[in-house]
């Protein structure tokens, strides 16, 4: 009898794209029933156990009925071995002294004198983010970490990333870090566009639309039969001014060509995105000529100049726009025509407002220690990019100062050469322009390191804690994964908090090292320990004392167990606590993440650009960036920030942040300026053009 051949035979069918949308399938369908209770999870159990239900969806369905009946409590027996599902319109009814007792215990709120195993260096009240300049460390609260660690969700899901039908033996769960608060209720959702693109102000008062008079000449289309006036019909793009003039035009209907006298007749001819009338006599006079647009200087039509302008300056794609004008049946600039207008007039416009911009930044700058944050951003995923951009972002401002493209075909066509190259460029950059650099802020880019130490000594360099952060948390979920380790999975969050906490209030290793190693007591349940690890160290954890009467989302781990000596290999790595002097500064690139996120809406990974124009485009985001970036918060009528929301998928949280000032494009009025004085300048014409 043949073996019958192990594995699933309907995943091995499936090629690796159907196995990945299976996956995301699956993953959606679970996600719609996930609930984050956060410090809850041990009060919820709990409840479940005394209400005797066995899954989480019964306790939830009582907590729904029960809030929702409004009729007396019936007395029911609660001694029953056999839990009753509930079912909608038939809750489960308890005495009504018990119910009273759990119903208060889950709507109130904890004990004051209950210690959070979160706050496990003493970390009670938090503040918002890393600053600018790390504060004195003199005096400190217990709250000097800026991330609430009840904030701080390490999800952690039991599923491997391995499809079905793969050969991989090791793999890890899902790991991410967010912050957002628990209570998101009454806050206005936000689509992530709104990040980039201008609100609109919901105060506003709606104006009445006037009903329009019909006349006899404005034509209406009222049935099928009309409908070719509306959709076959072609449209163009008119200046106001030219149609006024052409209302005032007074034409005679006669030929006065000596000797014609012919009826004239209006001829229409479309050219670009402009259409011209001619009034002509059979005999082929012609009489009067009506453009619709302005002409610039060798014939070019203004409306084809501030079509490829503004295509290019908001970031837009030329076939798309150029699909939407189709659509309309509306004139349009030619492919041809919009690539020689970008290079001839368009890119050179923004190459000369961002060298006035870095001189008026120069300026500000001259006379401050900077503290600059640097990283790359590839123009497509994977290992295909063509272009690498370095931004330097200045830390106390959050301007860029500095963007610079790299083409692979400058390293050999070797992309991970690329950001290297990127960092000595903006580097040399800044300091030709007389710029003095105290600070370098990076991710733990090996070859910007050996930069950094070889050729800048004299300037700090820094790390993003945010990614130190991150990978130390990949560290403890993957030793977790041991059967044996299960049990720091628990401590995964509070672990990474006090990182983040000791990072914030240590001066030097010697400090860090004394707060850092003292987790390892703690979650063994000792907090005094009789040798400090350091000179400067503590002998004992900084949080409030905890009673045994301390309510606990956890059990203390065994002094010496599996979990525990996973966690100490982890925390006295060699390699780890040789790269902390990089953390000790605080330093976060979060708002440099953001800025590249900004750079999507002008060059899109989706899209390949020629090396001039890729450089506009980030240059534009730069601009875009840097006159948005002050936005005063628009305040409610209450004199209260007015906050909006947006949901991500990925970790399952809100992030709650406030609605600013509508976004200001000023820059776009000086570019256009700039295009005009160059085109009108223009002796060569841009049709000439063969570079």
């Amino acid at each position: 009898m043949a073996s019958r051949k192990r594995g699933r035979p309907f995943g091995a069918q499936l090629t690796l794209s159907e196995r990945k949308e299976r996956k995301r399938k699956s993953e959606r369908e679970r996600s719609r029933e996930k609930i984050f209770i956060g410090e809850h999870s041990e009060r919820w159990n709990r409840l479940k156990d005394q209400l005797k239900f066995t899954f989480n969806f019964e306790l939830a369905g009582f907590l729904l009925d029960r809030y929702d009946q409004s009729q007396p409590i019936v007395e029911h027996d609660v001694a029953s071995s056999t839990p009753m599902h509930c079912q909608a319109g038939s809750p489960r009814l308890f005495k009504e002294e018990f119910m009273q007792q759990i119903i208060s215990d889950i709507s109130a709120a904890e004990s004051g004198n209950a210690a959070s195993d979160l706050g496990v260096s003493g970390v009670e009240e938090l503040e918002p983010g890393p600053s600018s300049s790390k504060k004195s460390k003199g005096t400190f609260k217990y709250a000097s970490s800026f991330l609430n660690p009840l904030e701080l969700s390490i999800d952690i899901t039991e599923e491997s990333d391995a499809f079905e039908g793969s050969d991989d033996e090791t793999s890890y769960p899902s790991f991410n870090i967010s912050i957002g608060p628990r209570d998101v209720t009454g806050i206005e959702d936000c689509p992530c566009e709104e990040a980039v693109f201008p609100r609109e102000d919901d105060d506003e008062e709606e104006v009445d639309k006037e009903e329009a008079e019909i006349g006899p000449s404005i034509c209406r289309v009222l049935c099928p039969d009309d409908y070719d006036q509306l959709l076959d019909s072609h449209t163009a793009l008119v200046y106001l001014q030219q149609l006024k003039a052409l209302a005032l035009k007074k034409v005679d209907p006669l030929c006065k060509t000596k000797g014609c006298g012919g009826v004239l007749d209006i001829g229409i001819k479309h050219i670009g995105s402009a259409v011209y009338l001619k009034w002509i006599c059979p005999n082929s006079h012609v009489a009067e000529t009506w453009c619709s647009q302005p002409v610039l200087n060798r014939g070019l039509h203004g409306g084809d100049l501030l079509i490829s302008s503004a295509i290019l300056f908001s970031g837009n794609n030329f076939n798309k726009i150029e699909l939407f004008a189709k659509i309309l049946h509306m004139g349009f600039p030619s492919q041809s025509s919009f690539t020689k207008l970008q290079r001839k007039y368009l890119v050179p416009a923004v190459d000369d407002l961002w060298e006035e911009k870095q001189e008026e930044m120069t300026a500000e700058m001259a006379d401050k220690d900077l503290v600059l944050l640097g990283n790359g951003r590839m123009d497509s995923p994977g290992h295909c990019a063509q272009y690498c951009t370095y931004t330097f972002m200045e830390n106390d401002s959050k301007k860029v100062i500095s963007v610079k493209t790299m083409d692979k075909r400058e390293t050999e066509q070797k992309n991970a050469n690329l950001e290297k190259l990127g960092f000595i460029r903006g580097m040399q950059d800044v300091r030709e322009r007389g710029l003095q650099v105290k600070e370098v802020v990076t991710d733990a880019h090996l070859q910007i390191g050996a930069v950094m130490k070889k050729v800048y000594k004299e300037v700090k360099h820094s790390h993003d804690i945010w990614h130190a952060a991150k990978n130390l948390g990949k560290k403890l979920i993957a030793a977790g994964q041991d059967k044996n380790c299960r049990e720091l999975l628990k401590w995964s969050k509070d672990i990474v908090n006090h990182f983040w906490y000791t990072c914030k209030i240590a001066n030097d290793l010697d400090e860090f090292m004394g707060i850092w190693a003292g987790v390892l007591h703690h979650v063994v349940g000792e907090h005094e320990w009789f040798l400090p690890y350091s000179d400067a160290g503590p002998s004992s954890c900084r949080h409030n004392p905890i009673s045994e009467d301390t309510m606990r989302d956890k059990e203390w781990m065994k002094k010496g167990s599996p979990p525990h000596e996973a966690l100490r290999k982890i925390v006295l790595d060699k390699r780890f606590l040789h790269n902390i002097p990089y953390y000790l500064n605080f330093r976060s690139t979060a708002e440099l993440e953001s800025y590249h996120n900004h750079m999507l809406m002008y060059s899109s990974k989706r899209y390949a650009y020629t090396p001039p124009v890729y450089r506009a485009r980030s240059i534009l985001a730069a601009l875009d960036y840097n006159e948005n970036v002050n936005r005063e918060p628009i305040m409610n009528r209450d004199g209260t920030i007015r906050l909006q929301r947006t949901y991500n998928k990925k970790s399952g949280r809100w992030s709650v942040y406030p609605v600013k000032e509508r976004k200001k494009y000023d820059h776009v009025s000086i570019l256009l300026q700039k295009v005009l004085e160059k085109q009108i300048a223009d002796r060569e014409g841009y049709m000439d053009d063969l570079n």
